[in-house]
């Protein structure tokens, strides 16, 4: 059930963690798809590995998703999830995920 504090916020923050680690997991199944997302953010394959479940991370690879209209669609239709989910789950992981980068 629902917090009150919740209605309205979009999705609930353990979904949004589950949605951006389901989409890094397709980034990850493919190593071209893996690759151009390291080279756009910069991090390293190792980094990768070692910060999968950080809040900073899930809210970068929601991010690419998000700037790649057609990668999210193929997201979407491979991962049984909406295109829509996508926004509010990263808004609530900006909003109130750890982002002090140590582990949750």
């Amino acid at each position: 059930m629902p917090k009150d504090n919740d209605r309205g916020r979009g999705a609930p923050l353990e979904t949004a963690r589950q949605l951006a680690l389901d989409a890094l997991l397709f980034l990850a199944g493919d190593a071209l798809r893996i690759t151009k997302f390291l080279n756009v953010t910069g991090m390293e394959a190792a980094t990768l590995r070692e910060r999968a479940r950080d809040d900073e991370t899930l809210i970068a690879v929601l991010e690419y998703l998000l700037a790649d209209e057609t990668l999210l669609l193929v997201f979407a239709a491979n991962g049984n999830h909406r295109p829509a989910e996508v926004a509010p789950a990263l808004e609530r992981l900006q909003r109130e995920g750890d982002m002090s980068g140590g582990r949750r």
